[in-house]
């Protein structure tokens, strides 16, 4: 019995003894997790505007915007990128996003991976990402990039099937990326790896409300941990993983947590429980620990559902081709249009986040998206790098004075008089003066006067104030006065049309800086393709000037013609086709008959370019497309 009670004793030693090292070795790793304040953005990878390896489809007006049929789900989007050149080789347009990014105020990319994916999409992926580390290395892009590995499985999926192929496809991203310092690692050089459904690589996490049984059971937070502790033995390089965190007002589950993961961020949808992130924020800091803003923009999926029986529309079904648009409905949710991303802003310049974690960079399919497209330009971005200036270097003045302007498309009280799709909102958030009402956004460096349609609408302070007027038909039209000077003058570059035929729930979002960061934007695409150019037909300095010129007019005239006549298929691509024969006479005017014609073979192959044909993954919803706004003709 004596040797027993001795034996129990150097077990429990030796058992406290690791666990003492362990947390050790966890907290120093949290003490340095963040060298410095990072803007992490979800990156799409098949949403790049790449001529191999995109889904072009995707993004081209012809097939989202001015699509006469639904097929299951309303699409929006067309991305800027699509309107300035035809698709790029694959390194140019990583490097466009890139640098895009980056004048966004964003520092690196994630990636989510989905380990059970089909063998198509996890080829793809790991070709993708690693061509991104390869191009910010190659050409000095200060970037960084990590994975958000999800970890969704039912139980007819064994954990060791799925943790062995986290293993092999992670480890073979680190050897075709020669272990690079691209990506995001903690201060005493750990990769960064997020976790999507971390707890589901237990049987015991698979459960709706797993965490009422963890905080009655410690040992299952343990096993948890184990499984990620056996991962991380097995990987090439040293690993740090961070727990996303679903239940944040329980002290004793977070603490569990933190007993075991260096780092914990939030997913989108919990957010507004703003008691439970300003809880895991005091917790963080206690037991000093990096805290993660989750930051997202206007956030609206459109999944088409049936009236018959409220199910979603499978997109692509026999029922989504021949449904009619009056026994369909779409769920409107209410995101105040900037008003949810200023708030999440404010809040993480506040608690003083260690990081931003922004939902989506070119997800356009979920609406919040922070990449330009014919909806959102560029104010979404600027506004972030504003709050951004401010938690990183407590600056609360900008370089260029902006004004943001936000509306949907319907009148006050017009919600459902329609002959289209039947819009249905959640009367609980449904406020009025925030989505029937043109919302102005003022980021000024001292204050001024704000009117709209001559009308005198208040003054507003130093910083970012908000107001919101009523909403009218036709145009928009904001001033910022200091005295007898206007310091802004914007006339928003689409109206209020209001069509009753089909209810259009988007939040359309405009600023006057849009121009400007559009022609810096086009700039880093203009400098590779000029630079071929150059090289391809030797053109002089000057007809380098001119093409550029060229480019950036037929750029914006049909960005403003998309975004006037966007929902008349057959006018806007009328504007396209006479924009695009002006823009072939300038070319023709600076190259050679030979070699305008090799260059009009090129145009041609470019343009005939469908990328990837399908994006051949059945295992997230997210990835497929959705349309709305219907044309005035069939263009599929």
């Amino acid at each position: 019995m004596k040797h027993l009670k001795i034996l129990s004793t150097i077990i429990l030693f030796l058992s406290t003894y690791f666990n003492i090292i362990a947390q050790t070795t966890i907290q120093e790793t949290a003490d340095v997790f963040f060298p410095e304040k990072v803007v992490i953005a979800l990156n799409h990878p098949y949403f790049n505007y790449a001529v191999n390896d995109a889904y072009l489809k995707g993004m081209k007006y012809e097939t989202t915007f001015g699509e006469e049929s639904f097929n299951g789900k309303y699409r929006t989007s067309v991305p800027h990128v699509s309107l300035m050149t035809n698709p790029m080789e694959n390194k140019d347009a990583y490097e466009f996003e890139m640098r895009s990014a980056k004048l966004m105020g964003i520092d690196a990319f994630k990636f989510e991976f989905r380990p059970l994916g089909s063998d198509f999409y996890i080829r793809q992926f790991k070709k993708i990402f690693a061509a991104y580390v390869k191009v910010a290395e190659e050409r000095e892009i200060d970037f960084k990039f990590t994975i958000a590995v999800e970890m969704n499985r039912n139980k007819s999926i064994p954990v060791t099937h799925m943790m062995m192929k986290v293993e092999k496809n992670l480890n073979e991203l680190f050897e075709t990326t020669n272990f690079s310092k691209k990506w995001l690692r903690t201060g005493n050089g750990k990769v960064i790896v997020f976790t999507k459904f971390t707890q589901k690589v237990i049987d015991e996490g698979l459960v709706k409300l797993y965490s009422k049984q963890f905080v009655k059971d410690p040992s299952l937070m343990e096993k948890v941990a184990d499984v990620y502790s056996s991962l991380r033995n097995k990987l090439k390089d040293d690993v740090a993983f961070v727990y996303q965190a679903d239940v944040v007002g329980n002290n004793y589950f977070v603490n569990q947590v933190l007993d075991h993961f260096p780092a914990v961020y939030t997913a989108r949808g919990i957010q507004t429980y703003e008691k439970g992130i300003d809880n895991l924020k005091r917790i963080c800091k206690n037991r000093k620990r990096p805290f993660v803003q989750s930051v997202f923009s206007d956030g609206q999926g459109v999944q088409l559902y049936s009236k018959v029986n409220n199910k979603k529309v499978d997109e692509g079904s026999k029922y989504a081709q021949t449904v009619q648009n009056r026994d369909l409905y779409i769920k409107g949710n209410n995101y105040k249009m900037t008003g949810t991303l200023r708030k999440l802003l404010e809040k993480g310049v506040n608690r003083d986040a260690d990081a931003f974690c922004v939902s989506s960079w070119n997800f356009y399919d979920a609406g919040s998206h922070f990449a330009p497209e014919i909806h959102h330009g560029y104010g979404p971005g600027l506004l972030l790098n504003y709050y951004k200036n401010q938690w990183k270097n407590g600056v609360t003045t900008t370089q260029d004075e902006m004004v943001m302007v936000s509306f949907k498309n319907y009148m006050t009280g017009g919600l459902n008089k329609n002959t289209g799709i039947t819009v249905k909102v959640n009367s609980r958030f449904y406020k009025l003066p925030e989505m029937d009402s043109v919302e102005i956004v003022t980021v000024l460096n001292e204050q001024g006067e704000v009117y709209c349609n001559n009308e005198f609408v208040g003054t507003a302070p130093k910083g970012v104030y908000a107001f919101y007027v009523p909403k009218e038909k036709g145009d928009i039209h904001v001033r910022v006065k200091r005295g007898k000077e206007s310091v802004i003058n914007y006339l928003v570059p689409k109206n209020i049309q209001a069509a009753e035929e089909n209810i259009d729930f988007l939040t359309y979002t405009f600023s006057n800086l849009d121009r400007k960061y559009a022609s810096y934007s086009q700039e880093i695409i203009l400098n590779n393709e000029i630079e071929q150019m150059r090289k391809r037909f030797l053109i002089s300095r000057q007809d380098q000037i001119d093409w550029k010129m060229a480019a950036t007019e037929r750029f914006i005239t049909n960005l403003e013609a998309i975004q006037k006549y966007g929902h008349d298929s057959e006018k806007y691509l009328s504007i396209q086709d006479k924009n695009y024969k002006k823009y072939k006479l300038q070319i023709k005017s600076i190259l050679e008959d030979l070699h305008y014609e090799i260059w009009c073979e090129l145009e041609e192959s470019a343009q005939n370019n469908k990328g990837m044909l399908t994006l051949d993954d059945d295992v997230d919803d997210v990835l497929k497309g959705y349309n709305i706004l219907p044309g005035t003709q069939n263009l599929k």
